[in-house]
């Protein structure tokens, strides 16, 4: 029974999207765009981008049957792909509701993520093997499901019936079987894994799929890979993982549906399978260290602390002290100094586009970060800034560009970065550091990948790495002339971070199986292993006067920063290397028997087309009945949503519980112009239930139709460590009331409390028109949080409303209202002091068409809403973790974390209660007054937790009220909030 109803609220959140104030990701009103169409696909994408489109269609097409061999054997129906070239970061996805893949063509800089492959060709393999699983997903009941509901409830069941780890641990295998480079195998994947295994942090199956709190876990995409390969090894059946998904699919109501699955086809249940899996690995990770001789080093990090933490790209200033990019568990993204064993917060960067790398000269350091378009969410930038440590001074170098990756020159006057424009051209440029404007751009004919460029020491060169259609290499170019001299030949060897100083080329690669550094020495063109480490070692730094070596290590803890003489002596020949290379994919790689694929893509030209967004901006993808997220609506209705996210429109039927009544409504959302159009009809029946007086039940009922258009201005503006966004709203609303009824009192809103005093429902509607406007403003600007940050350390928010009628209608009516968060670090890590405050004011004058507005500011706890015409409050909250325990009873509840509240409010009201004396033909108005203070103070109690091994995260936890004013004490619960 929990399952279903936990599926119950997953489907009404993702079916009832459309009803919140969404802003949709898209692009900005002046681009255009084209289609190709293949049989099995149509390739969207902005006018420019044609070379690409053309590619990615002969690519997808090629790939349309063979990826669909062991997941079904049937190529999924025809799917849009939407080629997106506005967007800074390398990301891609594929989705339902509606149904289609989206591609960011920027490609990424980080060696270890995008391998030796080509970007586009990565993502192509990876996320058409989703497109098959969702193709796979519509089975059994599923299927009908799909039928009676739509996309959201086929891909919401899905998602129950598999768990997330199937999803991307199984594209990831498949990418790794189809490519000469996929993540399966790179070392630097699995070595969080690895290393927590082989360092006796074998969690179990819950702790590791559901993450945790207290120990850092790697990602499902790392866990899933493993699973599905360690299956596919194992049962030596390349359509093991079809079988498990069909029958998971086909019941995807069942309790614990995939485990079931398993057992039916491997024998085992998802938690032996998993530890047959972690056996496994451990044997072979073990093997793979057996007689390793390891490299010494001298320690330069000194942790104080044991969680997981990396001290990432290790610098040395001018002065000997090192600076490292510094993150984990505990821990935002900051650059902290190290030198004679401490360590110094020195400044925290905002929204890093980790490139892999870092660079620097004298005091000056320079890296990448993401800005953002203030409107439109898919448009994004690269840009490059620095800070200098001697002067504390922070520059924003270059401005709405598409640059990644950063290398200063020695002299501090020149960055070589790399460019990527929006026809997906390739550059290495050099930029001016003070300017920002380009100075030099290097030819590229052949479109080749550069990345994670680099200085030589004395300034003259520039060493990159080139990737093209025959893999990955080292070249070096001139400066000054732009002559290009390869340095290490292309090939799938997945090299990395390449530093130049005289005559050697330092570089990592996992030649060995391992990370590890190398050096190539230019003069004799030998090459020798420089580290032998037993998890990694990555990021070579050279100090100035060439006496050390600086780099990561990596331990159970993350990676340290050691170092180690600069030694050749010391090094290691490559004929003396041993390949420890675990192949884990191998039998994978046979099973699917199509390494080369992408070798074969033909060269067809489809024919283009105009793609016209008006002509699609009707696409129906789900239908039918659906519940709320608190259970008090039931709705039966369609909905619409363009594949370029400019239109959300949805028509249905709601039935409120509570009420018991039904309305039918139409909502309208074009968010392709720079203000969001909103608009919304509804036309039903209502009643309101307002208790009993004098014995007798007071229910109003009566017939509404109401009309609501509005605009709005969401305004992304992060720029620093700082997520800020400022929305601006306006919205007009007519509301007609008529056959109004009283079940105490004829066709007003009144309620006699005895035989000549009524009481006056202000906040009620009669028969008549309500014409209101509703302006709202609200603006948070939040410092970045951590994983176990409860609250952001640094932060504010406000909102402001107006309700006012100011066009007329049968009722008057006003409020003002603003609420405010404030954040403040708390006394220990990770704990938080936090304010709230709130102010309302309301029409205060009685009327006989006088409208109350409902309250929009949040009560002091303990007590019930307030009903002033005036309040004011203000609360102080301290917050805290408790416990991290990690505690798994079955399959049913994963404990991740308790945590506490303690607070004190105070509230503070002044208003009137009206009455109304009623005599024959006369009445005459009375009232009380208000001024009334409350008081109270408590302590609250929160449970963190996952139910049925679903990752989206519950909360549930119970508050303790001590009410200062009247001295009586009160006990609720908090009833879940979900996390996903």
């Amino acid at each position: 029974m929990i399952r279903y109803i936990f599926i119950g609220i997953l489907l009404g959140v993702s079916c009832l999207a459309a009803a919140q104030d969404q802003v949709l990701e898209n692009n900005p009103t002046s681009l255009k765009w084209r289609q190709v169409n293949t049989p099995g696909f149509r390739v969207i994408y902005p006018v420019g981008l044609d070379r690409e489109a053309q590619k990615m269609a002969n690519t997808l097409q090629h790939l349309h049957e063979a990826e669909a061999e062991t997941m079904g054997n049937k190529p999924p129906k025809k799917i849009n792909i939407i080629l997106q070239n506005q967007n800074a970061v390398s990301n891609g996805f594929v989705t339902l509701g509606p149904r289609r893949s989206e591609f960011y063509t920027m490609p990424p800089q980080d060696y270890n993520f995008i391998g030796t492959n080509r970007w586009l060709d990565l993502l192509a393999v990876h996320e058409f093997r989703h497109i098959v699983q969702f193709q796979q997903s519509k089975k059994g009941w599923n299927k009908l499901f799909y039928y009676l509901f739509g996309e959201n409830t086929q891909a919401g069941m899905a998602f129950s019936a598999a768990p997330p780890w199937f999803w991307e641990g199984d594209a990831t295998a498949i990418e790794t079987s189809f490519t000469h480079s996929g993540r399966g195998r790179i070392p630097s994947f699995n070595r969080v894994f690895r290393t927590n295994l082989l360092e006796g942090k074998r969690f179990n199956y819950h702790k590791q799929h559901l993450r945790s709190y207290k120990d850092f876990i790697p990602n499902h995409y790392v866990l899933g890979y493993h699973y599905a390969t360690h299956l596919r090894r194992r049962t030596k059946d390349p359509d093991v993982l079809e079988k498990v998904t069909h029958s998971a699919f086909s019941w995807p109501f069942i309790p614990f549906t995939f485990s079931n699955s398993l057992k039916k086809h491997t024998g085992h249940f998802i938690v032996d399978n998993y530890e047959m899996m972690m056996d496994e690995l451990d044997d072979v990770w073990s093997d793979q260290l057996q007689g390793l001789d390891i490299s010494l080093f001298e320690q330069v990090t000194n942790r104080k602390s044991g969680a997981f933490t990396d001290y990432a790209f290790p610098q040395v200033l001018e002065d000997g002290t090192v600076i490292a990019l510094k993150s984990g568990i505990g821990d935002i993204d900051q650059f902290v100094r190290l030198a004679g064993g401490q360590e110094k917060r020195e400044f925290v960067p905002g929204i890093i586009n980790n490139s892999g790398m870092l660079s620097s000269t004298q005091y000056k350091v320079v890296w990448n970060e993401y800005h953002y378009d203030p409107r439109w969410r898919v448009k994004t930038y690269s840009v490059i800034k620095s800070y200098d440590f001697a002067t504390n001074e922070l520059r924003t170098i270059t401005k709405k560009s598409r640059y990644a990756s950063a290398a200063i020159s020695p002299d501090g006057y020149k960055i070589a970065t790399v460019l990527t424009t929006e026809e997906n051209n390739n550059y290495l440029v050099v930029v001016d550091y003070y300017s920002g404007k380009e100075v030099k751009r290097f030819e590229n004919p052949g479109n080749a990948f550069y990345s994670m460029p680099r200085w030589s020491d004395d300034g003259g060169k520039i060493v990159v790495l080139k990737t093209t259609d025959k893999g990955k290499g080292v070249v070096v170019i001139d400066y000054a002339t732009g002559e290009e001299r390869v340095l290490i030949t292309a090939g799938y060897e997945n090299i990395g971070h390449p530093v130049l100083y005289k005559n050697h080329l330092f570089f990592n690669s996992p030649y060995s199986g391992i990370d590890n550094i190398y050096a190539l020495d230019l003069n004799t063109r030998q090459r020798y292993q420089v580290t032998s480490s037993k998890y990694g070692a990555y990021n070579p730094e050279i100090t100035h006067d060439g006496s050390y070596i600086y780099y990561n290590d990596h331990t159970v803890n993350g990676l340290d920063v050691v170092r180690t003489p600069f030694a050749p002596s010391g090094w290691k020949a490559m004929s003396q290397v041993e390949d420890r290379s675990v192949k884990y994919y191998e039998p994978v790689v046979e099973q699917e028997g199509h390494e080369n694929i992408l070798n074969e893509v033909p060269g067809r030209e489809y024919p283009v087309r105009r793609y016209s967004k008006l002509g699609h901006i009707l696409n129906i993808h789900s239908w039918g009945p659906f519940a709320s997220t608190d259970l008090n609506q039931a709705q039966f209705g369609i909905f619409s949503r363009d594949v370029l996210s400019t239109t959300t429109m949805s028509v249905g039927y709601n039935y409120d519980v509570e009420e018991e009544t039904g309305f039918a409504s139409a909502k309208l959302s074009y968010q392709g112009l720079y203000p969001i159009i909103d608009f919304e009809v509804q036309k039903g029946d209502r009643v309101s239930d307002r208790g009993t007086i004098r014995g007798e039940e007071v229910k109003f009922k009566w017939d509404e139709l109401s009309f609501e258009t509005g605009v709005r201005l969401p305004l992304l503006l992060t720029r620093s460590k700082y997520h800020t966004q400022l929305a601006l709203g306006n919205a007009v609303k007519v509301t007609k009331v008529s056959s109004f009824s009283n079940s105490v009192f004829g066709e007003s809103r009144l309620a006699p409390i005895n035989d000549s005093l009524a009481f006056f429902f202000r906040d009620e509607l009669e028969n008549g028109d309500l014409v209101s406007n509703r302006a709202s403003l609200s603006f948070f600007r939040l410092m970045k949080q951590s994983t176990r940050d409860l609250n952001s350390k640094w932060g504010q928010s406000f909102t402001f409303e107006h309700f006012s009628t100011p066009y007329g209608g049968d009722f008057n009516g006003r409020l003002f209202a603003i609420r405010s968060n404030l954040y403040f670090p708390g006394i220990f890590k990770h704990h938080s002091f936090y304010i709230r405050t709130g102010y309302q004011s309301r029409e205060a004058d009685l009327s006989g068409d006088l409208y109350y507005f409902r309250n929009r500011i949040f009560k002091p706890r303990g007590f019930s809403y307030p009903d002033h015409e005036r309040f004011s409050s203000f609360q102080m909250n301290y917050t805290f973790p408790i416990w991290y325990p990690d505690i798994a009873l079955g399959p049913v509840l994963n404990i991740k974390r308790f945590r506490s509240n303690l607070f004190y409010d105070v509230g503070r009201g002044k208003g009137k209660n009206y009455f109304i004396e009623y005599n024959g033909s006369q009445s005459r108005v009375f009232f009380s007054t208000l001024d009334e203070s409350y008081y109270s103070t408590g302590v609250e109690l929160h449970m963190d937790f996952n139910i049925m091994r679903f990752t989206p995260e519950i909360s549930v936890g119970v508050r303790y009220s001590y009410l200062l004013t009247t001295n009586e004490t009160n006990i609720e619960l908090l009833l879940a909030t979900i996390a996903f």
